[in-house]
């Protein structure tokens, strides 16, 4: 695989929409920024512009281009098309468009992602254009690779209204396709038929095309299982979509990398319960997995200040997952949103400095602006690293940097990788898709973020895993988070049991393991291993009340609901209610611990920035973090550090958020280390004293405002 052997930095390009006489200016700049890859063919109409009608291709531009950027020294990363049809096909075949459950086709023209994956007539004509593209690509002397579709899924727009009216694709392709999942899942109709069975409104199958997939929500009190299977085939759906290009790719061009770009946290789907988006099967069928970074689209940063470091180190953890690289697809280049009225964030220079060094600590080793150029044909404001008429803006100066830093790095940043995170998250889909359905996803997005937030703040480092990886989690995670985990597997539950067991922390919060994974009630709450790992005789349900919680002298709000804890006798309880009800418990399971949060604090550190989670953190004599900085003021992780290390060198990145001057303690805290030498080497270099005391190297480092540093090392 020799295209690992490089750092890939770049930008997406439109050759077969922008005039061709731009393009030998364009390609120089991309070059003068140390570019070195183009993504092409997203979603600008590539593939109706290059098989106009049906079986007459016309490569002649994209040759040209190809060629043209060959000459810069640029490799071509095209995408399969497969997300945006050509309009010759929907007028060919009327019934090509999703299928809501109000029998409402999908507007023509409004979104990418339109076409049912599951229509023949679309898969045929998706195999012929994508068995011409291939074909023609592969010949190319700096065809680099490829992009399968656009951001996988349904459309995320336009909305069409409620939840009801976002559950697609309801056509006949899609539900006979939803029988034969079904069928090979339960093998027989009484299985499924128990599964499904719902005290309300259930039926008795006698025949299996008698299934047919639900039509409205659990919390219109339809079958919770039956919801949750619609949602769960679809996510199987579309990762075999993805394999299934990726396999037609692989039989004529088995040399170059094929890739997905996703995302997640995403603003009315945090999960992507509703696009039928699951990272961790995508990336397990094809060769990369890549993310979509977006941070000042909704101003995201100034609500979440932790959102480019949760959002990049989820992509990181899929990615640890199918064993590949990171990739970034797109990384905004520019002001994003506002039509006529304007964006609501500017993106900066600053900006483009710390969203690339941010991913850079976050492990990515490809990454593309979207996009080099703005489109004039879009009202939409979406800036770019150069304007309309291609001229350059301080963002394409702060880009350039960028593609010096990396040039003049490269072979180090292609060795190194972060230092093992200390903390993760368990996630599962099975549970986003059930509080989606009942209309609480919202709640574990402010969970997952609360959980993360107190711990990131400290300066831990934190991974998402989901339950196929517990079995592996023991030895390699100190701590494990349950956030929200309202659905856990009996399977689950017993491998949460073996990792503290073995010696690991789990933390429990409120209303964990109340559901199993049908999302029936549990008999016992939460489940049997869990009530042994956290020492819980008995838990019930109650809201918070107004309660406040006491904890060595302070008192805490906490958030939503107060737990009903009755705990066995060799259970410490270290906060309680007012009431004297346990608000916090440790129990100790073997050589590890089960912690219990008896009330929904993992949120509450977001949204009422109530610290109790922090300071039983705190409290808890954990173990120190890989590094940590000791600044004036710090209330939060406002100076972001990511450590990257091979084993006879590293960097370290910080990305300062902070306006005014400040003098930072920099401590790294690994006992294996024994000698090193460190300077700093941007924005410029200078050499660093350095001191050091029983492993710990200390070091003193001096910001003068938002900005970004690296320093390098050598062990």
């Amino acid at each position: 695989m020799q295209y690992r052997n490089k750092f890939w930095y770049g930008s997406s390009y439109s050759p077969l929409i922008f005039p061709e006489n731009d393009w030998d200016r364009d390609l120089q700049l991309m070059a003068k920024a140390e570019m070195n890859i183009i993504r092409i063919g997203d979603v600008h109409g590539s593939w109706d512009r290059i098989e106009p009608q049906e079986g007459k291709f016309q490569f002649d531009r994209l040759e040209r281009f190809y060629k043209k950027a060959m000459n810069h020294g640029i490799s071509i990363m095209i995408s399969t098309g497969s997300a945006s049809p050509p309009l010759w096909l929907a007028l060919e075949f009327s019934d090509l468009p999703i299928l809501s459950n109000k029998n409402i086709r999908y507007p023509l023209g409004s979104s990418y992602g339109w076409a049912c994956i599951h229509h023949p007539d679309y898969l045929a004509a998706l195999k012929n254009y994508l068995t011409a593209l291939v074909q023609f690509a592969q010949k190319q002397p700096n065809h680099f690779g490829w992009q399968i579709s656009n951001e996988i899924g349904f459309p995320f727009l336009p909305s069409r209204g409620g939840n009801e009216l976002d559950i697609f694709c309801y056509c006949g392709y899609c539900q006979s396709a939803f029988r034969i999942w079904t069928r090979e899942k339960y093998g027989s109709l009484d299985a499924l038929n128990q599964a499904w069975n719902w005290g309300t409104a259930s039926f008795i199958h006698n025949d299996w095309n008698d299934v047919f997939p639900p039509e409205g929500l659990p919390g219109g009190w339809s079958s919770p299982s039956k919801w949750i299977d619609w949602r769960i085939f679809w996510q199987d759906e579309f990762s075999r979509f993805a394999e299934w290009q990726h396999h037609i790719i692989k039989q004529i061009d088995p040399e170059h990398p094929t890739s997905v770009n996703t995302f997640n946290f995403k603003g009315y789907d945090r999960f992507g319960t509703l696009m039928g988006l699951d990272q961790w099967k995508i990336s397990k069928q094809v060769d990369h997995i890549g993310y979509d970074l977006y941070p000042g689209s909704g101003n995201k940063l100034a609500a979440r200040p932790e959102h480019n470091s949760i959002f990049l180190d989820h992509g990181k953890s899929v990615a640890q997952y199918a064993n590949t690289d990171f990739w970034l697809h797109e990384i905004e280049s520019g002001p994003i949103g506002g039509w006529v009225m304007g964006p609501d964030h500017h993106t900066s220079e600053l900006d483009i400095l710390r969203n690339g060094f941010e991913a850079i600590g976050h492990d990515v080793k490809l990454m593309m602006y979207m996009p080099w150029k703005e489109w004039d044909y879009q009202p939409l404001h979406w800036g770019a690293l150069v304007d309309l008429d291609g001229k350059e803006t301080s963002r394409l100066s702060a880009a350039s940097s960028i593609g010096k830093f990396i040039k003049d790095n490269e072979n180090l940043l292609l060795s190194v990788h972060p230092a093992a995170s200390e903390v993760a998250i368990l996630e599962s889909k099975e549970n986003a898709i059930f509080f989606q359905g009942i209309g609480q996803e919202e709640n574990i997005f402010q969970a997952q973020r609360g959980a993360y937030r107190a711990f990131w703040d400290l300066g831990y480092s934190v991974d998402f895993i989901i339950p196929d990886q517990l079995e592996q989690a023991v030895g390699k995670y100190q701590i494990i988070l349950l956030p929200m985990m309202g659905l856990v597997s009996t399977a689950s539950a017993n491998a949460l049991n073996k990792f503290v067991r073995e010696g690991g922390i789990l933390f429990g919060f409120s209303r964990c393991g109340t559901l199993s994974e049908k999302g029936w009630y549990n008999h016992v709450v939460p489940p049997a291993p869990l009530q042994e790992v956290f020492g819980i005789e008995s838990c019930e349900p109650d809201l918070l009340n107004q309660r406040q919680i006491q904890y060595k002298g302070q008192t805490f709000n906490g958030l939503w609901n107060c737990d009903r804890l009755t705990v066995t006798n060799d259970t410490d309880i270290l906060a309680s209610f007012d009431d004297g009800l346990p608000a916090a418990t440790v129990h100790s399971h073997h050589i590890g611990k089960g912690i219990y949060l008896a009330t929904h604090c993992d949120a509450a550190y977001v949204l009422s920035q109530d610290k109790f989670l922090q300071t039983i953190i705190t409290n808890l004599n954990l173990p120190t973090p890989a590094i940590t900085l000791d600044y004036s003021q710090k209330s939060w992780r406002d100076i972001d550090v990511h450590l990257l290390m091979n084993q006879s060198e590293g960097m370290i990145l910080f990305t300062n958020y902070r306006k005014n001057p400040e003098k930072v303690k920099v401590t790294i805290h690994l006992p294996h280390l024994s000698s090193t030498e460190i300077s700093q080497i941007f924005p410029d270099q200078k050499t660093i004293s350095l001191t050091s005391e029983k492993n710990e190297f200390e070091f003193n480092l001096g910001f003068e405002g938002e900005e970004v540093k690296a320093v390098h090392f050598s062990l």
